[in-house]
Parts: C-alpha cells; sequence; structure tokens
C-alpha cells in the first residue's frame, strides 16, 4: 500500500463525471436514439418496398415474363431497397462511422424514390400528366420528412437536397419529352417546391428538436447518477441506491433484521494525533480508513458511518444474506492483513505503526429510518450494535486485536475463505446477567 494519503472516495466517485464523460455519454444516448430512429425508417422502407413489389408482380406479371425493360427496371430498384433495409435491421449495432452511415441511408431513400418514378416519367401511360400528376410523387414528401427521424440535422439536409435534385431532374425530364402531355402551370411546380420546403424544414426542426430533448434527458439522468454517487459518499452505495430505486418517500421506522455488526477503533490514536497539524492528521486518518472500507466492501459490507476514527460496518443491509456473520468475519480477518500492508508502507515512510480492536457480533436489529422527519438516518438499532461496541472495546483488555461474539461464531460454516476462530473466554458485558463466551482468530498472523 502506498504511504500517501489515499485518494478520498468523493473524489474517485465525482471523477468520473468529467467533461469528456459527459460528452461521450451525451452522444451514447443520441446515438441510441438515432439508431431506432433509422431502425424505423428502415422498416418503413422495407415494407413500402415489398408493397410496391407485390403491385408490379400483380398488375405487370405479363411484362415481367416478357422481360420488358420497365417492370424489370422498378423491381430491380426496389428489391435493392427491401434489401438494404433488411441489411440495415440486422447490421445496426455495428461500429461505423453513424453520420455517414445514416446519410447513406438517406441516399438509398431517394433512390428508391427515384426507381418508382422513373417508370412512370421515362415509359409515361397513356393518361399521363407530368409527374406533380402522379400519386407516386408523394413519396418525395415523405422521405424527406423521414430523414429527420436520425436526429442528425445535417444528414436532414443532405435528404431533402438529393430528393429536391431527383425532383428537378424529372421535371426537366418531364419538359424535355413531355412537353405536350405535362398538364399542370408554373405555380404547381412553384408549389411542389414549397411544399418540398416545407417538409425539409419540418425534418430540420423534428431533428434537431428531438435531439435537444433527448440531450436534455441525458442531462437529467447523469445529473441524478451524480446526485445519487454523491449520496454515496456520505451514506453507503447500497443504501443510496436502495433510496433511490423506493417509490415512496422515507418515512420513520424500520424492519427486524438479523445482522451482522462490526465496529473497529484506533488505538491510541488521540496520543498520536496530539503530535501533528490538523492537515496531517486528517491524511493520516484518511489513508487507513480507505484501507479498512477497501477490505469491508470486499466482503459485500456496509460502511454505516465514521466515528472519528471509528468504524460501523453492517452486514446483512440492505439486502439480507445466510452468510451475514460469516462476511463480517472474513472482512475483520481482511482488515488486520490492511493494516498490516498499511504499517509495511508508514514503517518504509519512517512513520509509526497504527493498531486497532475489531468487534463482531450477530444478532437482531431494526433496520431503517431513525431520527425525525426533518433529519434521517439510514441505520440499524438495537442490543446487537452495542454489544459489537463492547467487543471492540474488550479487545484491548483480553490482548487480542480481533473478538467475535458466540453469536457470530455460531453462523460460520468455516468455508475455505472463512478464518478458523478459538475460544477466547468469557467476557461480562455491562447490563447482561450472563457472561458472553467470545472468540478469536486462531491463525497468528491475524491476531
Amino acid at each position: 500500500m502506498s504511504d500517501a494519503p489515499a485518494t478520498p472516495p468523493s473524489r474517485r466517485i465525482t471523477g468520473r463525471f468529467t467533461a469528456e464523460h459527459v460528452s461521450a455519454t451525451l452522444e451514447e444516448f443520441l446515438l441510441r436514439a438515432s439508431t431506432r430512429g433509422e431502425a424505423a425508417v428502415a422498416a418503413a422502407r422495407g415494407v413500402l418496398c415489398a408493397l410496391l413489389l407485390l403491385r408490379i408482380l400483380l398488375a405487370y406479371g405479363d411484362e415481367l415474363f416478357a422481360l420488358e425493360v420497365k417492370p424489370w427496371f422498378a423491381a430491380a430498384g426496389l428489391s435493392f431497397g427491401l434489401a438494404f433495409s433488411l441489411h440495415t435491421l440486422r447490421r445496426l449495432r455495428a461500429p461505423g462511422e453513424v453520420r455517414l452511415r445514416l446519410t447513406l441511408s438517406v441516399l438509398v431513400d431517394t433512390l428508391v424514390v427515384i426507381v418508382a418514378l422513373s417508370p412512370i416519367v421515362v415509359w409515361p401511360h397513356g393518361d399521363y400528366r407530368g409527374v406533380l400528376r402522379e400519386f407516386d410523387a408523394a413519396g418525395i414528401l415523405l422521405v424527406v420528412v423521414a430523414t429527420g427521424a436520425r436526429l442528425y440535422p445535417r444528414v436532414a439536409v443532405v435528404g431533402a437536397a438529393s430528393n429536391a435534385l431527383a425532383l428537378t431532374g424529372f421535371l426537366l425530364l418531364d419538359h424535355v419529352r413531355h412537353r405536350e402531355l405535362v398538364g399542370y402551370p408554373a405555380g404547381d411546380v412553384i408549389l411542389a417546391y414549397a411544399l418540398l420546403v416545407g417538409a425539409a424544414t419540418l425534418a430540420f426542426a423534428v431533428a434537431k428538436g428531438t435531439r435537444l430533448l433527448v440531450a436534455e434527458g441525458a442531462e437529467a439522468v447523469l445529473k441524478a447518477e451524480r446526485a445519487r454517487q454523491r449520496l454515496g459518499v456520505y451514506v453507503s452505495e447500497e443504501v443510496a441506491a436502495a433510496l433511490d430505486t423506493s417509490d415512496d418517500d422515507p418515512a420513520l421506522g424500520g424492519a427486524r433484521r438479523e445482522v451482522a455488526v462490526l465496529f473497529s477503533d484506533l488505538r491510541g490514536f488521540t496520543r498520536f494525533a496530539e503530535k501533528l497539524e490538523p492537515e496531517a492528521l486528517v491524511g493520516e486518518l484518511n489513508a487507513y480508513l480507505d484501507a479498512m472500507v477497501t477490505a469491508v466492501r470486499a466482503e459485500g459490507g456496509v460502511i454505516d458511518k465514521f466515528i472519528g476514527d471509528a468504524v460501523m460496518a453492517l452486514f446483512g443491509v440492505p439486502q439480507a444474506r445466510p452468510d451475514a456473520a460469516a462476511a463480517a468475519v472474513r472482512a475483520a480477518a481482511g482488515m488486520q492483513r490492511a493494516l498490516r500492508a498499511h504499517n509495511e508502507a508508514r514503517a518504509r515512510a519512517g512513520r509509526p505503526p497504527l493498531a486497532h480492536g475489531i468487534g463482531v457480533h450477530f444478532g437482531p436489529c431494526v433496520w431503517g429510518n431513525i431520527g425525525t422527519q426533518e433529519r434521517m438516518q439510514y441505520t440499524v438499532i438495537g442490543d446487537a450494535v452495542n454489544l459489537a461496541s463492547r467487543l471492540e472495546s474488550a479487545s484491548k483488555e483480553l490482548g487480542v486485536p480481533v473478538v467475535i461474539s458466540a453469536d457470530a461464531a455460531a453462523q460460520l460454516g468455516y468455508e475455505d475463505r472463512t478464518p478458523v476462530l478459538a475460544p477466547r473466554g468469557t467476557l461480562q458485558v455491562r447490563g447482561r446477567e450472563q457472561a458472553l463466551e467470545v472468540f478469536t482468530f486462531v491463525d497468528p498472523e491475524l491476531s
């Protein structure tokens, strides 16, 4: 372990929310929304191409068998549009440059429109009066509006521009080849472009507006997560998560629960602190607490509170667990190993070693909100808490660093990771008539 003071938990948590992290998270939200929009457009394009193909088969089946160019040209283009839609739906999650992929998709939509309208303009039917009189021409407006679903305004502009060019090409083709058939005045052309501009404006507004809404939603999620993690600096992250996922407002009261309680306290730290400046004292204490908290959390323990240089940890809350006592005993052993490593680092820095006492007990408690409506604390209350504290205090009297109650020892299954315990006699606890049998670790490295 480094001899430098450990980084405070608050800096570790809030450090994840850098400007780069926020930007990347927002972009991830936007990418998801854009991907969903592209999937919807691809599905709609696929259905439309399939229906138009069915229309060609039913209406122009004879011409297809006769190998005439007109139906085969349309069928080939629509088949490409259908195949591209299916490919898009399958590969949307594949890595790639998003904007380039969406731009390609928009151009394919334009191609589908061109393929659908080209046979009508190149091989006009007997009642042909110009492309603007054809029902299929409305597909241009639909395609332009659909570009907004991609949530990239520039992509919407590309879609509008490509479809405007396609419409211009059809109008020029009408003017060159079918001037005598075209039956609409110049005002209709102006109206067509006005509708196209309106559709493009709508698509741009949808893309930009939805993008802003998604960004605001993502920022709200980030703020909520930041608040939850900051709350986790003052209460355990498990408690913060439990409160965050609850739909009800906090209320006073709690529930009865079998809990393992661990208390630890530095020995002689008051005298040691007299020789240090306040800033140095905080650094020393934070480094020690960081090592102890790491050992507790490694066994799934919840840090209930710090009381000066003392630590109160719980096992079996917020979620009940059958191995709560075993986890607490393993955590006590882990704290012993962590203290040894911490003292080795202190020795290399020329600092004196630290010593602590640990008490572990298992018993019924009330787990919940304790306090008043104005100020609550999510904690445990019960005789098990008091007894664990008394066991920690008795560790110095018994001459061992760790004292474990018989109630906690009775819960152990002595798995490979659970240290073996040995009796340490009985302890008369104030307020109890009967003496309490206590245990400590057999392993001398933990003593």
